[in-house]
């Protein structure tokens, strides 16, 4: 039995879309050991495969981070350096134990392009959003010196490469994260990147597990409405006034609304609401996008593809990290709209959900996104993959 060692982060929307790929791992005959945070200990244990819980020292690294500045480019940078210095020793002492057959990293946490410099084994990247050709900011933006931060993580850099001998990689190599074997958690027709070597990618589709929420009591006596679905995902979700602002646009609007509002707000500090909403702090995103007609989003990559795979047209609010992209690529592809967050305001929210519904090519595009999502069982692809590359080895 291949022996398979998965390396994840703290993060929902990185460990979310890895679910049914392990899942299939397992029931094709592969041992799976799970390496992620407590919080994710039941989910990955529902997939057969053998969790393992982070350290006390990967914990006490979680806890105690701090950035050292706030640049949003090299704030990330820093924390995938950070995090790669304190998940390798930890990685290496169970590939020691525990003999495995392949590694899969993941690309932003799971320190696959050091790994891949180390290990004798194969070792996969696995992407939770975009495989990228080059880093998302020029070349002079990675030159030291022209930010205290930057050379910070040039620093970590360095200290990672002086402690495992390794050669120095390019900065934008270590963010794109190219090993030799990569998955990425969508269809070539959304990732785009014409300059991408696609030899190097398994592109696993959709991770949409269709029938496992049910809201017919939300949706009981509501569907001869237009249903608009309002989620900023499950991370950052204290925007009360942006919440405020919904139920200003829509409030007794022809239009069923449902909110999700997350854990940082109350549903009392929202005031009065109007027969024709539904709020919850956690909602059944998947059986509500089944039922939507209009999803207005935070464009999380996992959110994105779970609109797309029931065909729905998406008003894009990016707030950050790879959201500005995917809602770059939201508008590319004619499947939606995108709006800045903090200009927002009622008219401007009403007017662009109600061009969404009125205009039938952001149907249209969604429903042949959705078609691609559906057309191919791509898992099966990317297990034969695993299995020639295991026996080849």
């Amino acid at each position: 039995m291949p022996r398979i060692l998965f390396v994840n982060a703290n993060l929902h929307g990185h460990i979310n879309p890895t679910i049914p790929l392990v899942k299939r791992l397992v029931n094709s005959g592969f041992h799976v050991d799970y390496y992620c945070s407590r919080q994710f200990h039941e989910k990955i244990r529902s997939t057969g495969a053998t969790f393992i819980e982070y350290s006390a020292e990967m914990n006490t690294f979680l806890a105690a981070y701090r950035p050292t500045d706030r640049h949003p480019f090299y704030m990330l940078m820093e924390y995938i350096l950070l995090y790669a210095e304190a998940v390798l020793p930890e990685v290496l002492e169970l590939i020691r134990e525990n003999h495995y057959d392949m590694v899969i990293g993941d690309s932003l946490f799971g320190a696959p392009v050091f790994l891949k410099e180390m290990l004798q084994i194969p070792v996969v990247s696995s992407h939770a959003s975009f495989a990228m050709s080059k880093a998302p900011v020029p070349p002079n933006m990675l030159v030291p010196g022209i930010h205290p931060q930057l050379d910070h993580c040039y620093e970590v850099l360095h200290r990672i490469c002086i402690a495992y001998a390794l050669p120095v990689p390019d900065l934008s190599d270590v963010f794109m994260s190219q090993a030799e074997h990569n998955v990425v958690y969508t269809i070539p027709e959304f990732n785009g990147d014409d300059a991408l070597d696609f030899s190097k990618y398994l592109f696993a589709g959709s991770s949409v597990e269709e029938d496992k929420e049910t809201a017919d009591d939300i949706f009981a006596g509501k569907m001869n409405q237009p249903v608009v679905y309002i989620s900023l995902g499950s991370v950052n979700t204290g925007f009360l006034d942006f919440y405020k602002l919904c139920i200003e646009a829509f409030a007794d609007s022809e239009y069923f609304v449902v909110m999700s509002i997350g854990h940082q707000c109350r549903i009392e500090q929202l005031g009065a609401i109007p027969s024709n909403f539904h709020i919850g702090s956690f909602l059944p995103q998947l059986a509500i996008l089944k039922n939507a007609d209009v999803f207005v989003t935070h464009a999380g990559f996992n959110s994105v593809h779970e609109s797309l795979f029931f065909g729905v047209p998406m008003l894009a609010l990016p707030i950050v990290n790879d959201q500005p992209m995917v809602a770059g690529r939201i508008t590319e592809l004619a499947i939606g709209d995108v709006g800045s967050f903090k200009d927002m305001d009622p008219h401007t929210l009403r007017t662009k959900v109600s061009n969404l519904l009125s205009n039938s090519r952001y149907k249209d595009n969604c429903q042949k996104m959705s078609l691609l999502l559906r057309e191919t069982d791509r898992l099966a692809v990317v297990l034969k993959a695993f299995e020639k590359l295991l026996t080849s080895e």
